[in-house]
């Protein structure tokens, strides 16, 4: 893939030593899960996302500021100890949609800016429909309106007071464990998961994947079927992981074993990654922001999607949490860290 040429000069703001600690050491890993023009309703409820013309205002940003890099230039820096760009970003996203294929893809194409996209295996050809997205899909239905007494019906159901409002933050709350009562939810509703799936095909084909692959951008495994990694035991935590890796190197002959945990990585213990390493060289993602890791083959990434900011406001942001968290860290205080539910974005 041809790349575009990062600028010598950091944007206003974010030039000296500050930038320079930040980008000339981690590299930049923000990511992201939907671009789209469109309203997404097995998203819009989840959380925000950007169009088209702020995702690419974004890539502005950081190739103004820093030089894109692959996810073959990181292994290369990881496991052959290549240097890396004093400044270098890294892209990536999550989840799989078809939007990333259909209108990512070509925005970073003609920009020149490789990026990892995380699948989730068992959603893969829209064979099955994620749990948070059939949360979003019975919230858009409620707040339809077109049934007055349906509140009431799912509330029933749940064991809950009446109220589309209150409703909507309890569907919220349901877990992985859990996720079951959605389809009866549905069945109360009116809401055919498996018509929408037919239907609009939220997630890439395989045909999609091939394509990505061929235009020079990387695959890697999101989990089965996106749990919190902290309410799994360890060893439903490495048959996640496994298997999706395995569906990879098995489907689309990927070679690079590369892992970003679905929603955080709060909760893994070190056993896991030691016993994940034993299967061969593998890297994983996590979603704690510029945050180093004392695992050298783990990486935390940032959100662009938490506010409706810039990626220079986004990245101001971060930088501060960053000094912020360092801080603690430094004076003895204890780094806690919590996974990000469904719709806690749309309140960060």
């Amino acid at each position: 893939m041809e790349r575009t040429e990062a600028c010598p000069r950091a944007e206003s703001g974010f030039g000296g030593a500050v930038w320079d600690g930040l980008c000339g050491g981690p590299v930049l890993l923000p990511y992201y899960h939907m671009v789209s023009d469109e309203s997404v309703p097995h998203l819009r409820h989840l959380y925000r996302y950007k169009n088209t013309a702020r995702f690419a205002a974004d890539l502005d940003f950081f190739l103004g500021n820093c030089q894109p890099i692959s996810l073959e230039d990181l292994l290369g820096h990881l496991y052959r100890g290549r240097p890396l760009p004093r400044r270098s970003f890294l892209v990536s996203f999550d989840d799989g949609f078809r939007e990333m294929a259909e209108v990512a893809a070509p925005i970073l194409k003609a920009k020149g800016v490789p990026a990892v996209f995380f699948v989730n295996s068992a959603f893969v050809d829209n064979r099955e429909l994620c749990f948070h997205h059939k949360v979003s899909l019975l919230i858009e239905r409620i707040r339809s309106q077109a049934d007055s007494a349906l509140p009431g019906k799912l509330a029933a159901i749940l064991n809950e007071p009446a109220g589309a409002a209150g409703l909507a933050a309890r569907l919220l709350k349901i877990s992985y464990a859990d996720r079951a009562i959605l389809d009866q939810l549905a069945a109360a509703s009116d809401v055919n998961f498996e018509r929408f799936l037919a239907g609009q095909r939220p997630y890439l084909s395989s045909q999609q994947i091939r394509g990505l692959l061929r235009d020079g951008f990387s695959v890697g495994a999101h989990s089965v079927d996106h749990p919190f990694y902290g309410d799994l035991s360890l060893d439903e935590q490495l048959q996640q992981t496994r298997e999706s890796l395995r569906f990879l190197q098995i489907q689309f002959r990927v070679k690079q074993r590369a892992f970003a945990f679905p929603h955080s990585d709060a909760g893994v213990a070190r056993e896991f990654f030691d016993r994940l390493a034993a299967d061969g060289p593998v890297i994983t993602f996590g979603t704690d922001g510029l945050l180093a890791d004392d695992r050298p083959a783990h990486f935390q990434r940032f959100s662009m999607e938490k506010s409706d900011g810039s990626a220079r406001q986004i990245l101001a942001w971060q930088m501060a949490r960053f000094f912020y968290r360092d801080g603690r860290h430094r004076s003895g205080s204890r780094r806690k860290r919590k996974a990000a539910r469904p719709g806690e974005l749309l309140s960060a």
